[in-house]
């Protein structure tokens, strides 16, 4: 899958050819790494429930969850794993866990690339409203997300269309199913832990998801909101200058710009490429903080009322 947008960057076919690469080495210990981190967490959660010991368990083992998405995210674009197969095995395991269909993010994420911060036929943005300080605030904590993620499941999978203009016939009919089919899973699961007497479901799984998705959501804002659509991923598109750990935990995603230029290019290969953006451009490309775009979009919604997913808000702070 590649973007529609012409690049001002410019990386020559050889370096492009290198740095394409995948490895199922590199995708497995980036998995395997995560995965073990959050089953570390279970076995402290375990270890420590019911006392203020836990706490610290329950906010990693919530972050490190929601940060399955950059996974996912990886996964769709199948430069995880070498092996295909991998990349879709752990991109249904991971969505599964998100309460989000893979399919569906799939679908939305490409159209997503194919036309970037155009409000009309970006699929991650369509029908979004202008933020208020109020609803931004509800947002980054997730109190309108998971309604909403939830909502969205129960939907398709009673075979609803109308909020999904952007998918094809062939598509939907993949998506419901696909709903259908984690319903019963859903089901499944709620049905053994209630025949077993446990809540460990909802104790290591769904409470530290929940509660913790505005971890993740850091992340989710900074990487177009505010940005116009334009026919170039310089403008349209932030990096984040980001912690070594938050790299990993978010599978290198804060190389946004370096993503968006060449999606074929592996999570593992995204710092080398951002280096060539670097090169290209003769500068760095607009690029902020996690959390000075916080305080930036906090005091403009404080200042003018609202604010858009778009605009010319191109500003590095």
């Amino acid at each position: 899958m590649e973007a529609t947008f012409e690049k001002s960057i410019k990386v020559s076919p050889k370096s492009l050819k290198e740095l394409a690469k995948k490895s199922d080495l590199r995708g497995w210990c980036q998995t395997l790494s995560q995965v073990g981190a959050i089953a570390l967490c279970t076995l402290g959660l375990i270890s420590f429930w019911g006392s203020v010991f836990a706490i610290p368990f329950f906010v990693i083992q919530g972050i490190l969850i929601n940060c399955l998405y950059a996974g996912v995210h990886e996964l769709s674009h199948n430069t995880v794993f070498k092996t295909r197969g991998l990349n879709e095995l752990f991109g249904r395991l991971f969505t599964f866990i998100l309460l989000m269909g893979r399919d569906q993010d799939k679908f939305e994420h490409f159209q997503h690339h194919r036309h970037t911060q155009d409000v009309d036929l970006d699929a991650e943005i369509v029908g979004g409203k202008p933020f208020t300080l109020l609803s931004y605030i509800l947002y980054m904590s997730a109190i309108t997300y998971w309604p909403k993620r939830i909502g969205e499941v129960l939907r398709l999978a009673a075979g609803q269309t109308q909020h999904w203009p952007w998918l094809s016939e062939p598509q939907l009919k993949i998506v419901h199913k696909e709903a259908r089919l984690m319903l019963l899973g859903y089901a499944l699961i709620l049905i053994i832990s209630i025949l077993l007497g446990s809540a460990a479901a909802l104790t290591f799984w769904l409470l530290p998801m929940f509660v913790m998705k505005c971890f993740q959501n850091l992340q989710n804002t900074v990487e177009h909101m505010g940005m116009p659509h334009v026919q170039d991923i310089v403008i349209n598109t932030r990096t984040i200058r980001a912690h070594p750990i938050m790299h990993w935990l978010l599978w290198n995603m804060p190389y946004h710009t370096a993503h968006h230029s060449y999606p074929m290019v592996p999570f593992h290969k995204l710092a080398a490429l951002h280096e060539l953006v670097v090169q290209s451009l003769g500068t760095q490309p607009p690029t902020v903080t996690h959390l000075s775009f916080q305080k930036h979009m906090i005091r403009k919604l404080m200042k003018e009322g609202t604010s858009t997913y778009t605009g010319q808000d191109i500003t590095a702070y």
